[in-house]
């Protein structure tokens, strides 16, 4: 039978070399994560060919899995209002014109209060379909993508808690307040039993009655999918309205976040792996 002395000196030995692997190796894949992630925010006109859709270049330049989103984003010749995401785009000509005509998305109408005659005004209806080119056409949401929970027909994907700036959350809301909505919650306010999202509660009231102040509507309105942030926050935030420069900006803040989760991740591993050990050391001791 082994040794215990024997045993715990091999153990040792072995957490040294994991702790000296983890604190020599980062600056090898720091440098290559580093390297993939400028590469992401550099326009292509075609995709790479050896990414698979469980891997999109990396986490800050990939397309969500959804039915209208490519499998990987790639240079398109958009026009209109979703022009500014051509140089790296997830969606297609073909989903950027309807955008463009669009009054809602996926069986939902953004102007839903028209049973009182209540109709989206040009400014908020602006602002939704710059909401919806994002979420359409963005290859810089990767580091929020998050599995859909259950999986819906159209997507097994979604983006959660995206750091949306305060002063684009202001401008929206300033634009929408005085119009009209059933549900301070978009994704679980409406029935699609007939196919089409209807009210489950028909009475209406104006989108500032109903969510209180600009925070509440950016981050509730789509049950989550952002996170409101101070303009200044360190790592940067995002914006929707905007232009091709303010598109290369989002995949500055992206990349950002995407290397803090990496180097995140690394010392969460790390510290599982020591307890790990750890626990094993100390039932063996006192067997």
């Amino acid at each position: 039978m082994m040794n215990k002395g024997f045993f715990c000196g091999l153990l040792l030995a072995a957490l040294l070399f994991s702790v000296l692997g983890e604190t020599t190796t980062p600056a090898k894949e720091d440098k290559a994560a580093e390297t993939t992630a400028n590469a992401a925010s550099v326009p292509t006109t075609t995709p790479p060919t050896t990414m698979s859709h469980a891997g999109h270049v990396t986490m800050a330049g990939k397309c969500m899995k959804a039915r209208r989103h490519k499998q990987l984003p790639s240079k398109e010749t958009l026009e209109g209002i979703c022009t500014p995401w051509s140089e790296s785009s997830c969606c297609n000509v073909t989903t950027a014109k309807d955008i463009d005509n669009t009054e809602g998305s996926y069986n939902f109408k953004w102007s839903h209060c028209e049973h009182d005659e209540r109709h989206i005004s040009k400014e908020c209806l602006n602002w939704f379909r710059k909401d919806l080119c994002f979420y359409e056409c963005s290859s810089h949401g990767g580091p929020w993508i998050a599995q859909e929970s259950p999986a819906r027909k159209w997507r097994e994907e979604r983006f959660r808690n995206l750091p949306l700036c305060q002063s684009e959350c202001d401008s929206w809301f300033a634009a929408c307040k005085d119009d009209f909505t059933c549900s301070d919650n978009w994704y679980t306010g409406f029935n699609y039993s007939t196919g089409e999202g209807v009210c489950i509660n028909t009475t209406c009231r104006t989108i500032s009655d109903t969510f209180g102040n600009a925070k509440n509507f950016c981050e509730k309105v789509w049950d989550n999918s952002f996170k409101v942030v101070p303009n200044n926050v360190t790592m940067g935030c995002i914006k929707i309205n905007v232009d091709a420069e303010g598109v290369q900006k989002n995949g500055k803040v992206a990349n950002e976040y995407y290397q803090t989760q990496k180097a995140t991740g690394g010392q969460t591993r790390l510290a599982a792996g020591i307890s790990v050990a750890l626990s094993v050391a100390l039932l063996w001791i006192v067997q």
